[in-house]
């Protein structure tokens, strides 16, 4: 039996939205369940409430939403260019946002 169904980034591409459009009305309720919309945390210097990427996951109707956050201290600095802080901010305003969205 599959429990979850990672089913694409909403917002990504064109074949990504379209998934996830057609899938509130052409799956059934229980593979519907299934799904999971993957993204990643807010942007920094912005609340997630804002953020157009974490908006898509909470509109492409999956009840379920995988986030990629930034463990490793490299990427955080050289990558996203935050400092540590500001990454965990990310994270807890993200996984915050997402919670109170009913996801």
């Amino acid at each position: 039996d599959v429990d979850f169904i990672e089913a694409g980034w909403p917002g990504s591409n064109p074949k990504d939205e379209e998934f996830f459009r057609r899938a509130r009305t052409e799956l059934d309720e229980t593979t519907k369940s299934k799904l999971v919309a993957f993204g990643s945390t807010r942007r920094k210097n912005m609340e997630a409430s804002e953020d157009e990427q974490i908006q898509t996951l909470v509109e492409s109707g999956a009840p379920t939403v995988c986030i990629v956050a930034k463990a490793h201290l490299w990427q955080v600095t050289d990558i996203i260019r935050a400092d540590p802080e500001e990454n965990l901010d990310m994270i807890c305003d993200s996984v915050s946002y997402l919670v109170s969205q009913g996801i």
